[in-house]
C-alpha cells in the first residue's frame, strides 16, 4: 500500500511538472505578438516609407504584425533613447537611418552609446546626400553658394533633419575647412526640410535623397554630392571631392534592437528583413530616395556602426 502511495506521489509530481513546463514551451516560440518597429522621423520620409515596405513583408515570414511607429525629434536621437531601456526580447526595434544619430553620442547630448547599447538586426543600404536649392535660386552651383557665404558671414541658412546627422555634418566640416559661417536648421525630417526651401524659409537643404523627387521633378536644383563619386541620374553634378574637398557623407540605415536581444531570435528577425529587401515595394523605396542598397548582415552591420562612430569622434565635436 505505501509503495503504491509513492508511485501515486511521484507520478503527481511528474505530471504537475509537465504541466506546468507546458506553457513556458509555447512562450518560448518567437514572436508571439505584434513587433514595434520605431522611425525616428515624421511620416512620409525615405525611412518611414523604407520601414514601412519592410515591415509589410517581415510580417508575413515573421507570422506576426510588425507596427511601425513614427517618434519624430532630435534627428531620431529621442526614439533611440528610447529603445535603449526596452527589454530585449526582440520585440522593440527601430531604424538607425543617419550618421547623426551615431555622431551625437560622441558629443554627449543623447543617452544612449550606438555601440555599446544596440544589437544590430542588418544593414538594408547606405543614403545619398547632397545639396539642393530652390529651382529659382540664384545659387547655379556650391561654388555661387560658397563665394556668397564667404562674403556674407552668417546669411545662409541650410535644413536638415538634425544636428549632427550626414548633412549637417558635412556642412560643418566644410564650412570648418573654409572658414564658412552658416546656419543649420533642424527639421522632424527631409520633407520638412526641403517644404522649407521651396517656401524660402532657408536657402537650401543639406540632406540625404529626399530631394530626389523634387529635383526630378524640377522645383529643386541639386548643386552638389556627398558621395564618392556621381549619382547616375544627376552626372552633371558634381561631388565635393570633384570640387576639391576631400570628404564625403559616411550613412548607413540598418535595424537595431536593445542590447541583449537572444542569438536565435536576432537571427529570426534578420532572415525576416533580409527576406524583405527581396521585395518590389523595398527596392522600390530605394529607387524613390536615391538609396543605394547595402545589406550587412548582423555581425557586419555592427562593425559598419562601430566605424561610423570612431571616424565621427575623431572629427571633433559637432556644432550647428
Amino acid at each position: 500500500m505505501k509503495k503504491c502511495l509513492m508511485v501515486t506521489f511521484f507520478l503527481s509530481v511528474h505530471l504537475s511538472l509537465w504541466v506546468a513546463a507546458t506553457p513556458c514551451r509555447a512562450e518560448e516560440k518567437f514572436p508571439a505578438k505584434a513587433i514595434t518597429l520605431v522611425v525616428g522621423f515624421n511620416a512620409g520620409g525615405g525611412a518611414d516609407i523604407l520601414a514601412r515596405a519592410l515591415a509589410e513583408d517581415a510580417s508575413k515570414t515573421l507570422g506576426q504584425p510588425v507596427v511601425v511607429m513614427n517618434k519624430p525629434g532630435a534627428g531620431s536621437a529621442v526614439s533611440l533613447g528610447e529603445l535603449k531601456n526596452a527589454k530585449p526580447d526582440g520585440y522593440s526595434l527601430a531604424i538607425l537611418s543617419s550618421t547623426g544619430v551615431i555622431g551625437a553620442a560622441t558629443m554627449g547630448t543623447v543617452t544612449y552609446h550606438p555601440v555599446n547599447d544596440f544589437d544590430a538586426i542588418l544593414q538594408m543600404n547606405q543614403n545619398i546626400a547632397g545639396f539642393a536649392v530652390r529651382a529659382d535660386s540664384p545659387f547655379k552651383s556650391m561654388k555661387d553658394l560658397i563665394g556668397y557665404a564667404q562674403a556674407n558671414p552668417g546669411k545662409i541658412s541650410y535644413g536638415t533633419s538634425g544636428v549632427g546627422t550626414p548633412g549637417n555634418l558635412t556642412m560643418v566640416r566644410l564650412g570648418n575647412l573654409l572658414n564658412i559661417k552658416w546656419t543649420n536648421v533642424p527639421f522632424g525630417g527631409g520633407l520638412e526640410a526641403a517644404s522649407a526651401v521651396l517656401g524660402g524659409h532657408v536657402d537650401g537643404m543639406s540632406q540625404t535623397g529626399e530631394w530626389k523627387p523634387l529635383v526630378l521633378a524640377g522645383r529643386l536644383r541639386l548643386i552638389v554630392t556627398y558621395g564618392p563619386k556621381r549619382i547616375k541620374e544627376f552626372p552633371d553634378v558634381p561631388t565635393l571631392i570633384e570640387m576639391g574637398y576631400n570628404m564625403t557623407a559616411p550613412t548607413t540605415s540598418c535595424i537595431v534592437g536593445p542590447k541583449g536581444i537572444p542569438k536565435d531570435r536576432l537571427k529570426i528577425l534578420h532572415d525576416a528583413f533580409h527576406k524583405a529587401m527581396d521585395t518590389r515595394a523595398v527596392k522600390d523605396s530605394f529607387e524613390k530616395f536615391g538609396m543605394m542598397e547595402d545589406y550587412l548582415n548582423s555581425h557586419d552591420t555592427e562593425i559598419r556602426i562601430k566605424e561610423i562612430y570612431e571616424t565621427t569622434k575623431a572629427l571633433g565635436k559637432i556644432e550647428k
